[in-house]
């Protein structure tokens, strides 16, 4: 790949960042055709698009501050991530526990209708009820989840029982659980490369300025400085996006970048009673305004997933996990669910990520429109910078991206990605009967039938292309600690451009969730 980018540096697009955005952007634009370079100075994924809360979801929290346009995306969005990426994307239920009947029953209306700006505590069982059905229908006739409801009594401790006597009632709603997100970047990345307009993508490669319209590149893996050519620069550095731009001589600041914090618990217990589901809580701050609301679900065997905080982080790079966080986080889930053995659960690890909302003059953090921007940028090597959104949200964020890429190339849209499958959803079989046959298929010279199923529940049909890899290093020693085999691994830096053990356990694998703890390892 490097050598055919020295052969010939021009590209019609040049994008900068691999995260989610990054890499859906890559993908759209080569799809209509387009010579596209991506680059990213990490490996994919290894930012804000790793350390969320994995979850893809309509955002019905955002009802209540009146932005149905952000949700009616988001639920759309949501339902097609189902659609085009069944081996990655998975329907899961959501609970949020209520502590009352009628609580927000006339602020709510107010902040739905933007007359009241001041946060309000949870809603009450009634206001939230009316809330469930307009998120409901916001996602249309194609919806692919169970519609929402709303326990109480003898329902609400026979769906959750851990919940019953100390909860009027609770909201439960469909929404998805991302698998594996860093490997959905991987795999819209190979998906751009192999769609046959010489696309080309560079990890651990850095954009270090501009000089007479060519872009300079310094690649750490061969210590190579090189410098190409583009039409036009797509921004999707994230967190990072204005010190990109300045690059290009923009001064403006356009995002404003939160910092959050995922812990990973050691909590048998607490895995046990949450089941299958994720828990949405609040937390326990006196006053009703200040409160945040958390999630916790069980991540692996024994292991649940807990967050998020959120703080302002005007330096992504500083990130870190605090005690304080630590602090938090436990005391808001030991309130919300006393006697689960939360207050004495082990952190085992903790994901770190700083979103790049758009910038915004708002009060408080959870008030900040979780909305995307697009800015074109009128500098004399055309610039387009993407900021904001959602990771549930990232293909919208892309299409809108490339149609600026094309509005400015003068290039019209071919192809749609509305309903264009995602690495191993492509071909996914729909019927149980035909997910067995595949597997039936996996299952052959030298590959046990569990070790089909497992890969094929990893990768979908992509577990067809590693299987081969499989068989050919039969016999090898995998990574120590985690059920990855040699072939995994070997797919992994030969296909996919893993370098690091870190590239191979978090961001082609969902290996690093069972990792023992270490202070050292690819989670810190």
């Amino acid at each position: 790949m490097r050598a055919e980018i020295e052969a010939d540096p021009h590209f019609d697009a040049v994008v900068i960042g691999g995260g989610i955005t990054g890499a859906g952007t890559f993908r759209d634009l080569a799809l209509q055709g387009l010579r596209v370079l991506l680059v990213e100075r990490a490996d994919f994924a290894s930012g804000a698009s790793g350390a969320l809360t994995r979850i893809a979801h309509g955002g019905f929290r955002y009802l209540e501050r009146g932005e149905i346009a952000l949700v009616r995306d988001s639920v759309i969005e949501r339902d097609r991530l189902v659609a085009n990426a069944p081996h990655a994307v998975r329907p899961i239920s959501v609970v949020l526990p209520l502590s009352s009947w009628f609580g927000g029953l006339l602020g709510a209306p107010l902040r739905f209708l933007k007359l009241d700006r001041r946060k309000g505590g949870l809603p009450g069982i009634v206001p939230m009820a009316i809330g469930r059905r307009l998120y409901d229908a916001l996602a249309g006739k194609a919806h692919a989840l169970p519609a929402g409801r709303i326990l109480t009594g003898q329902g609400l401790a026979a769906r959750f029982p851990y919940l019953a006597g100390r909860w009027a009632g609770a909201l439960e709603l469909g929404e998805a659980r991302i698998l594996m997100p860093e490997r959905v970047a991987v795999e819209l990345i190979e998906d751009g490369v192999a769609a046959g307009s010489r696309a080309a993508a560079l990890n651990y490669c850095a954009v270090t300025g501009v000089e007479d319209g060519r872009i300079v590149l310094h690649d750490a893996l061969d210590g190579v400085t090189r410098s190409v050519h583009a039409e036009v620069v797509v921004n999707a550095a994230g967190a990072h996006a204005d010190s990109v731009a300045a690059l290009f001589g923009v001064e403006d600041k356009m995002t404003g970048g939160v910092a959050g914090v995922h812990l990973v618990l050691e909590a048998p217990r607490l895995a046990a009673a949450l089941g299958d589901d994720l828990l949405f809580f609040e937390d326990a701050n006196p006053d009703p305004a200040k409160r945040r609301l958390n999630i916790g679900y069980r991540l692996a065997e024994n292991r649940v997933l807990l967050g998020t905080t959120e703080s302002d982080c005007p330096d992504p790079d500083a990130a870190r996990l605090t005690d304080e966080d630590v602090r938090y986080l436990r005391g808001a889930l030991a309130a919300a669910l006393p006697g689960l053995g939360v207050a004495e659960a082990p952190v085992v690890g903790h994901l770190v990520g700083v979103r790049p909302l758009v910038r915004s003059d708002a009060e408080s953090l959870a008030s900040r429109s979780r909305d995307h921007a697009v800015f074109v940028h009128r500098t004399p090597l055309p610039l387009v910078t993407i900021i904001g959104g959602k990771w549930t949200t990232f293909r919208r964020m892309a299409e809108d991206a490339a149609d600026s890429v094309l509005g400015i190339l003068g290039r019209t849209r071919r192809v749609s990605t509305r309903e264009r499958a995602i690495g191993g959803g492509v071909g996914y079989p729909r019927t149980a009967a035909d997910r067995e046959a595949f597997v039936d298929g996996l299952a052959q010279d030298g590959i046990s039938r569990q070790v089909a199923a497992e890969l094929f529940a990893r990768y979908g049909t992509r577990a067809r292309d590693i299987a081969a890899w499989v068989r050919a290093h039969a016999g090898e020693s995998g990574k120590a600690g985690t059920r990855l085999s040699a072939g995994e691994i070997a797919f992994f830096r030969a296909a996919e451009m893993a370098v690091s053990d870190a590239d191979v356990i978090k961001r082609r694998s969902d290996a690093w969730q069972t990792l023992p703890a270490d202070p050292a390892d690819a989670r810190q």
